[in-house]
């Protein structure tokens, strides 16, 4: 079942679009520096039983919390980035990347003390197939962010409330965001402001956010359950688990399930199935979970419902993963889908 809309729908959301580029975020989070090396298999190594690659180009992408900025200014949103990168050749390209595209880098921290997370993926195939992930290189901070780094950081934020539209809080697990931050935040959703949380693996230190966005995995991670089916969790369970979180933190939940779509809970609400956009033949999901924050989060800061809003991000989930590497959606690409899924949802189309 593919998700479809009617024309009042489309119009509605076309017009929630327009409100984007008056909306200001604030995103506080781990940024990466994600980078893809295509290479094409030349011969084996005379030093060990390994292909060698013959080097063919380096594609570069703001990750992480960096990607949801990314995203947010693809749909037409201001964005105030705030997080930490060192001052290394990675944090560079991250910053220098942010601040082309017309983000405000000012509250961003530089340490000469914190190693940049930095994903290196290498890529091979011939040059008529395609390419490959075949070795992947992590290069992550030796450290926990120091107090004075942290300190740094939530002034900035205490110094942001007011002017920001809405939050977003992405947590990639590297401890920026703080038990002070993470209050600040809940003050910020009592006073009515947005603040959508995506966080790895401390989703449910987000007690009374606007709305939380975990994939299934990490849902039934933050309950202790490990084991899942390789076909993916059943209904049952993921309604189970998402009215618990729900009931839990008394924060609504958007649960991401890949090509499954999404379910939506809500409180006073039955869960709400919202079927996969676009096609079930996916490219990429590299990113995916950015792009449905960084819609969800202007959907709502443009006043519309957290089923409008789920449904939008549904469809800039569905533009994303046609894409390789984290590249992220635009405004212009969200209408056309939005306008493909109206049209195919009139009578005697298919």
């Amino acid at each position: 079942m593919l998700m479809t809309l009617e024309e009042r729908e489309l119009e509605r959301f076309l017009g929630i679009m327009d409100t984007f580029r008056k909306i200001r975020v604030g995103v506080i989070g781990d940024l990466v520096a994600d980078s893809y090396i295509y290479g094409v298999p030349a011969r084996l190594s005379r030093e060990a039983p390994v292909v060698i690659l013959r080097y063919e180009k380096e594609e570069f992408f703001p990750g992480g919390a960096a990607n949801t900025v990314s995203n947010l200014l693809g749909l037409g949103g201001k964005v105030l980035v705030l997080g930490m990168v060192g001052e290394d050749m990675a944090g560079k390209r991250i910053i220098e990347h942010l601040d082309a595209k017309g983000a405000d880098i000012s509250g961003v921290i530089r340490s000469p003390e914190w190693k940049t997370i930095a994903k290196m993926r290498f890529l091979a195939g011939d040059f008529n197939t395609k390419k490959q992930q075949v070795l992947r290189i992590d290069q992550e901070p030796d450290r926990v962010p120091a107090e004075d780094e942290i300190s740094a950081l939530e002034e900035k934020v205490k110094e942001e409330l007011g002017r920001i539209d809405a939050w977003v809080v992405s947590d990639y697990g590297y401890q920026l965001a703080s038990p002070e931050i993470i209050r600040l935040m809940q003050e910020e959703a009592a006073r009515g402001k947005v603040v959508v949380g995506d966080s790895r693996y401390r989703v449910r230190e987000l007690r009374g956010f606007t709305l939380l966005t975990p994939n299934e995995m990490e849902l039934f991670q933050a309950f202790g359950t490990e084991q899942i089916p390789v076909g993916g969790a059943s209904d049952a369970l993921v309604v189970e688990t998402g009215r618990r979180l729900l009931e839990e933190l008394g924060s609504s939940v958007l649960v991401t399930r890949g090509n499954r779509g999404m379910m939506l809970f809500e409180p006073g609400r039955e869960a709400r199935d919202i079927p996969i956009s676009g096609s079930t033949d996916i490219v990429d999901v590299s990113g995916a979970g950015d792009t449905v924050v960084s819609a969800a989060t202007l959907a709502l800061a443009a006043k519309a419902s957290l089923h409008e809003a789920a449904r939008l991000a549904n469809i800039a989930a569905g533009v994303k993963v046609m894409k390789r590497g984290t590249l992220p959606v635009h405004a212009e690409e969200l209408r056309a889908a939005a306008s493909r899924l109206a049209l195919n949802g009139r009578p005697g189309k298919s």
